[in-house]
């Protein structure tokens, strides 16, 4: 009988150094995107299901929101439109803010941003967007394991596209519900997390919304909102996401 070569024992080593741990991140990358598909599919359902959420075209909002930073509160309203349409006015009693995404443009009291404040933009109308933009989106949606929020675990998944900034949602695995919401922006040369905590989720309109929403920077609260008013679906004029 030959007996096999030195040289054949190495290139068999070879093969199993190489092709093994290629063979197990496959399988390690299969098992993660079930978890992920099953993940999202339970988001789903716990928001009415796919039918349902596709039935959603508009969401007005109207309430109160206090601002921490300087000690005021005021009234918040928002208009949101599917077709990256959003408006949010803020009015405060010393102060106000205005912003407007339509399209691929962004404005804050009339006059067109860019860069980060345009990208806060799109990621607050990402964040609304939720969960329906993990069933017709180009995220790259990957599972980035258990955190906590406000003291109760959630499974977290990591969300990305061509636009960025990169996106992590907090999901509660007993409600299936997004709890919060994290995104990351690059601001004077380091990164810093804009987060929103949503709860008091009730049902309007076949699906469910947050009635408190939290927002932090940095970890830092900052502001909190809560909604009064939701309309589904309630006819939006063109004008209304046009700059003033």
């Amino acid at each position: 009988m030959k007996i096999p070569s030195v040289s054949f024992f190495i290139l068999w080593a070879v093969i199993l150094l190489t092709v093994g741990p290629a063979l197990l991140r496959a399988e390690g990358t299969q098992q993660e995107d079930e978890r992920v598909r099953r993940i999202i599919e339970k988001v789903v359902k716990a928001y009415g299901g796919s039918k349902a959420l596709k039935n959603v075209r508009s969401i007005y909002a109207k309430g109160r929101i206090a601002a921490f930073a300087f000690g005021e509160e005021g009234t918040y309203v928002r208009y949101f439109e599917r077709g990256r349409r959003l408006r949010v006015d803020i009015d405060y009693p010393n102060s106000a803010e205005h912003r407007i995404l339509r399209g691929g443009k962004g404005y804050e009291s009339g006059s067109e941003v860019t860069g980060d404040r345009y990208l806060a933009m799109l990621y607050q109308y990402k964040q609304l967007d939720l969960p329906y933009g993990l069933l017709h989106s180009d995220y790259r949606i990957t599972y980035e394991g258990k955190k906590q929020v406000d003291g109760k675990e959630t499974e977290v998944l990591g969300l990305m596209d061509k636009e960025g900034p990169p996106m992590q949602i907090y999901i509660d695995p007993k409600t299936f519900y997004i709890v919060k919401v994290s995104g990351d922006f690059s601001m004077g040369g380091g990164t810093m997390a804009l987060s929103a905590v949503f709860s008091e989720f009730r049902n309007v309109g076949g699906t469910y919304l947050p009635y408190r929403i939290t927002n932090f920077a940095g970890g830092e609260r900052i502001a909190e909102t809560h909604i009064r008013e939701y309309k589904v679906n309630t006819p939006m004029a063109e004008s209304l996401f046009e700059p003033r």
